[in-house]
């Protein structure tokens, strides 16, 4: 059924205020661009080959909780993470809301350079065996983390301009030996999740820099998710791993509101009044529910001989339950629903550690990352491709008790390719842009047996 031009138009403009909002939850989910998974030296020196089943120290149990039971004593280890992207847009061409594509938007730099901002994370880790047969854990990290932020004059602007997204994760685990060969593990998850999403709103058909509006919305949750592993001794020399986390359900409880002169904010009001629409306050909630997916991991490790091993490992992310978010506010304006139709994907990767010295292990690896995210669906909040990750990095035993763990990895993007135009988009007008993305990520880490 095709909806009359002037009907058509009011149901545009309950979305007016909903732009910063509406391009939430792809970044919320983009695992495999902003999915922090540097939560393990071992794992991000070998591309995360060794996540599953190789893993060396107690932060093995962030992949795998049935890890634990490698781990005798008890033991301490902490790792902090420095992601140093580098970003560019470019080639970006803009029309303004509600002209199907025949105004275009003006706007300045013509290429914003480093949208994609530098990360930091960190990672804790404590583990203690009860008795041969049982370790308890807890984890302290940080899976999701990313800020990106776009000039509030460029022509993307009416997309995204500021996101800063950060999820807590505290995971107490516990891993049992049900024989020599076999063991089960268990961690609960438990999530604190916050978000902050900036973006200009044109308030005629014929916006400029000089009229626009600023939407900001916060947003924040607390949930809970568990995670089930398993590692079994195939062969002296041939260890196997899976586990499975669940997908955490997240219902957002958050604030819109919109900034400007108050003649900027007058017009808005007017235009959406002509259209039907009752905008009752600048102020509004923004309440939506989103949840992560679920991730089934494998992982193998091989020793080879006393010097050489060797890792695989294999994700799938279920990213396919993302069909539609609906966005509802307090203010008069109708709910929204948002269309992302991603799908599932998978990751895999390969690596290798060579013990150089009985003290020393080097370790590398690489790993293939297929991109959940539709073509048709790519924003500049979420430039996510397809991309390849490259580790190296070294273990250097101190002493029997004191080992320091170091890792760099190389990420590149295929090309970006952002398209949006119609649908959902109409609120915001088309965007056309390329993004170019790399990114060089540092990571050390130190483990202590007590």
């Amino acid at each position: 059924m095709k909806l009359k031009p002037e009907l058509k138009t009011k149901c545009q403009a309950f979305s007016i205020i909903t732009l910063g909002v509406a391009s939430l939850y792809p970044n919320i989910s983009a695992a495999n661009g902003y999915h922090f998974l540097h939560q393990s030296a071992t794992g991000m020196s070998t591309a995360y080959a060794t996540n599953g089943t190789g893993s060396r120290d107690i932060s093995a149990m962030f992949s795998n909780p049935a890890s634990l039971i490698r781990f005798d004593g008890t033991r301490a280890s902490a790792g902090f993470v420095l992601d140093l992207p580098k970003s560019r847009l470019y080639n970006a061409t803009a029309t303004a809301p509600y002209t199907d594509g025949k105004v275009a938007v003006s706007g300045t730099p013509a290429e914003p350079k480093q949208p994609i901002d530098t990360a930091y994370g960190a990672a804790t880790y404590l583990s203690h065996q009860v008795d041969p047969d049982l370790v308890l854990g807890v984890a302290f990290g940080a899976p999701y983390a990313y800020v990106s932020e776009y000039p509030e004059t460029a022509v993307s602007r009416y997309t995204a301009t500021r996101t800063a997204l950060t999820a807590l994760n505290l995971s107490p685990s516990a891993a049992y030996r049900i024989s020599p060969e076999l063991a089960l593990g268990a961690s609960l998850n438990f999530q604190y999740y916050t978000a902050g999403l900036d973006t200009m709103v044109a308030t005629t058909t014929t916006p400029t820099v000089a009229t626009d509006v600023k939407s900001t919305i916060k947003a924040k949750d607390l949930s809970l998710g568990f995670s089930l592993g398993m590692e079994y001794q195939a062969t002296p020399e041939t260890r196997i791993g899976a586990s499975f986390r669940s997908p955490i359900h997240h219902s957002f409880r958050g604030n819109a509101e919109l900034t400007g002169t108050p003649a900027n904010y007058a017009a808005l009001v007017a235009t959406a009044k002509q259209l039907g629409v009752t905008i009752t306050n600048p102020k509004s909630r923004a309440d939506f529910d989103i949840s992560t997916p679920y991730m089934l991991q494998i992982g193998l490790a091989h020793k080879v001989n006393e010097q050489i091993e060797l890792y695989a490992n294999a994700n799938r992310f279920g990213w396919s339950a993302f069909k539609n978010t609906h966005i509802k506010y307090s203010n008069g304006l109708a709910e929204t629903v948002v269309d992302n139709n991603w799908r599932d994907s998978w990751s895999t990767s390969i690596g290798f550690g060579y013990q150089h010295s009985p003290a020393l292990q080097i370790r590398a690896g690489m790993m293939y990352d297929w991109t959940p995210t539709p073509a048709p669906t790519v924003s500049p909040r979420a430039p996510n491709n397809d991309r390849w990750n490259i580790g190296t990095g070294f273990s250097y035993d101190i002493d029997k008790d004191w080992k320091v763990d170091v890792a760099y990895q190389y990420i590149q993007f295929t090309k970006v390719t952002i398209a949006l135009e119609g649908g959902n988009n109409i609120p915001r007008g088309n965007l056309h842009a390329n993004l170019d993305l790399h990114a060089n990520v540092l990571m050390a880490q130190i483990n202590r047996r007590f």
